[in-house]
This record gives structure tokens, C-alpha cells and sequence, in this order.
């Protein structure tokens, strides 16, 4: 029988973050005000420490009984990921993949970061 983790939440519920988001550390407790979406679902969370963040996918959170079992299948995702990549180097990987950043919960790809640039540099050239 394998592991899972919820990603699906309910409005009121108790959740932790996986990952750092703008001003929540990881491992923050908050309660979900608003799910909304239709295929993809998103979450409103008041964190603890006083922040309120919208827009947070479902895989950024957890209920606060299966953190730490989240956290292990997260990092046996990634020890899988790495192992599939046929040999290549884990810089390999991160370089072809680009630098994605995380705002409000939602990962910015590194390829859309790198033509959001080469777009202001364009325009302010003109």
C-alpha cells in the first residue's frame, strides 16, 4: 500500500506550508479561508504570523498530521526525479529547467522569468 498525502482541502481547515512563500516560513500553521477553481484549485490561507496569502496551489500545503510524512515522499519524489534524469548532473537539470521563482504559492517557470527580461530590455532600449 503506498503513502499519499491530501492536496485537497476543505474552508476552515488546518493546514501547514511545505515550502517558504513571501513571508510564511515553511512549517507555518494556517486555516484555509477560501478554495476556489475549477481545474485548478487554489487556496486562500490566514498563517498564524499574521499573513494572508491567496492563490496557493494544493501542493505547497499539507494538514498538519501528515507534515512530516509529506515532507518524506516530497523528498523521495525529488531522490526519484534526480535518478531518472539518465546520468545527467543535478546542475544539468536545474539549468535546463531555468530558475523558477514562487509568488503567492504558484511556481513562475525560469523560461517565462528569462522572456519576461529579454521583453523590458527590448521596450527599454527603444
Amino acid at each position: 500500500m503506498s503513502k499519499t498525502v491530501a492536496t485537497e482541502f476543505r474552508r476552515n481547515e488546518r493546514v501547514r506550508t511545505l515550502d517558504d512563500l513571501p513571508g510564511v516560513p515553511q512549517g507555518t500553521e494556517g486555516q484555509v479561508l477560501l478554495v476556489d477553481g475549477f481545474t485548478w484549485t487554489r487556496y486562500r490561507v490566514a498563517f498564524d504570523n499574521g499573513y494572508d496569502l491567496g492563490s496557493i496551489d494544493g501542493s505547497h500545503l499539507s494538514r498538519p498530521k501528515e507534515y512530516e510524512l509529506a515532507l518524506e515522499l516530497r523528498e523521495a519524489g525529488a531522490s526519484t526525479a534526480l535518478a531518472e534524469t539518465n546520468g545527467e548532473s543535478g546542475e544539468a537539470v536545474a539549468e535546463a529547467a531555468g530558475e523558477a521563482k514562487v509568488v503567492n504559492g504558484v511556481s513562475v517557470p525560469g523560461h517565462l522569468l528569462e522572456r519576461s527580461r529579454r521583453a523590458r530590455d527590448r521596450l527599454s532600449a527603444a
